[in-house]
């Protein structure tokens, strides 16, 4: 099928759960009824071209799998609504404004595509911020903080100016806040090939985490850092254009424990080691 006209966002949804549930048998409303007691609820929008989608789903389900948590990848911006923020206890996105993702079709061979939707419309910029206002966590990975039109998003992550599109070369990771949980502890690494993003910081908001560090393109700055907002907490963590950083022991057990930490959680011992996901992921 050819898509050569626009759908509605509540076709699109419906239609969209209605092939997923035919395909998987999950439920295809999935958010129609409340949480179990205990349930936690992360939703994922990740990956675009530059960014590569398997790789961060594949990586995110092998490190927070053990956790127990409903792990739920939203397959295109217009999923992610008010409703369902409304009923996330974390967010992670890496995406930036445009987005160079693939249109959503529902179809199970694609032969044509609809337009590609924009990350932030007012709707889903108002609905963020105010889902982390009232608790959720807001993991920003990497490309998240290249939304500098949407100043209010920019103001929830802390970030005064972002830049990117360094040369990519081998990152590593250093000078470690050894007084916050998520990287107490940890020992400076090499990250492996990647593109080092950073961001001028509101200083007064933030809490710095960890430096990013290149030599061929000299480079020394915050990679990674976190707050509190309202209720809810946000991380944003940097590293992550090449798949090389999310194979690495040291930037797996910051993701774990920065999940935890965004949804105000107690931060068990991770079992992680380096190297890819397996071949049988945990799904």
């Amino acid at each position: 099928m050819f898509y050569n006209k626009k759908s509605t966002r509540r076709k699109v949804i419906k239609a969209g759960m209605t092939t997923l549930a035919a395909l998987t048998g999950y439920s295809k409303d999935i958010f129609a009824s409340k949480k179990a007691p205990g349930e936690v609820r992360v939703i994922f929008l990740v990956g675009d071209y530059w960014h590569n989608p398997i790789t961060q789903e594949k990586n995110w389900r092998h490190v927070l799998g053990p956790a127990g948590w409903r792990l739920m990848f939203a397959q295109g911006a217009q999923f992610i609504t008010p409703e369902v923020l409304a009923q996330a206890d974390l967010l992670v996105v890496s995406r930036y404004a445009k987005t160079n993702s693939l249109g959503y079709a529902p179809d199970r061979i694609v032969e044509g595509r609809p337009d590609e939707v924009t990350l932030l419309t007012d709707e889903r910029e108002k609905a963020i911020i105010k889902n982390v206002n009232r608790g959720m966590g807001l993991l920003a990975m990497h490309c998240a903080i290249w939304n500098g039109e949407r100043k209010n998003f920019m103001e929830l992550l802390g970030v005064e100016k972002p830049y990117m599109h360094t040369k990519v070369q081998p990152a590593y990771l250093h000078n470690l806040n050894q007084n916050h949980p998520i990287t107490k502890g940890i020992e400076p690494s090499n990250l492996g090939e990647d593109e080092i993003f950073y961001a001028d910081l509101k200083a007064d908001r933030t809490t710095p985490l960890f430096n990013l560090k290149g030599e061929e393109q000299p480079i020394d700055r915050t990679g990674g850092w976190c707050l509190d907002v309202g209720k809810g907490r946000v991380v944003a963590l940097l590293p992550g254009h090449n798949p090389h950083p999310f194979h690495q022991k040291t930037f797996k057990e910051i993701m774990w424990r920065s999940a935890h930490w965004a949804m105000n959680k107690d931060i068990p011992q991770a079992d992680l080691q380096n190297g890819r996901p397996p071949e049988r992921s945990i799904y």
